[in-house]
């Protein structure tokens, strides 16, 4: 290695070379494609297109999309008023399906009073 200095920094660009040799195993250049990048990428970006048209066909041909029918968000604001008697009913309903599992596992007796909140 030569101890001239190319520029302020005092690093020769022999030592460059060295270093990143030495710490990384390999002079990685990555300014340039790979061996066949080019073709890897190209073929990764003609499977996705594939893989889209595949998906636009198939749920064309299915017919109209399945609705959701998770949780539904109201999309006009309660009142508190309005929000608790629907969470009170909504917990009744609960309480319900609740009693009826527990009357056929055996574990409660059907004409146990069921405790609904009002």
């Amino acid at each position: 290695v030569s101890t001239q200095s190319t520029g302020s920094s005092g690093i020769n660009a022999e030592y460059g070379q060295l270093w990143n040799t030495a710490h990384t195993g390999s002079t990685l250049d990555l300014r340039h494609p790979s061996t066949n990048e080019l073709t890897a990428m190209s073929s990764y970006f003609d499977r996705e297109c594939s893989r889209i048209d595949y998906y636009k066909d198939r749920d064309a041909t299915r017919g109209a999309p399945v609705e959701d029918s998770g949780p539904q968000i109201p999309t006009v604001l309660e009142t508190a008023e309005e929000e608790e008697e629907r969470l009170k009913k909504s917990f009744n309903e609960y309480l319900k399906i609740e009693r009826e599992f527990l009357v056929k596992l055996g574990m409660k007796k059907e004409d146990e009073a069921l405790q609904l909140i009002h």
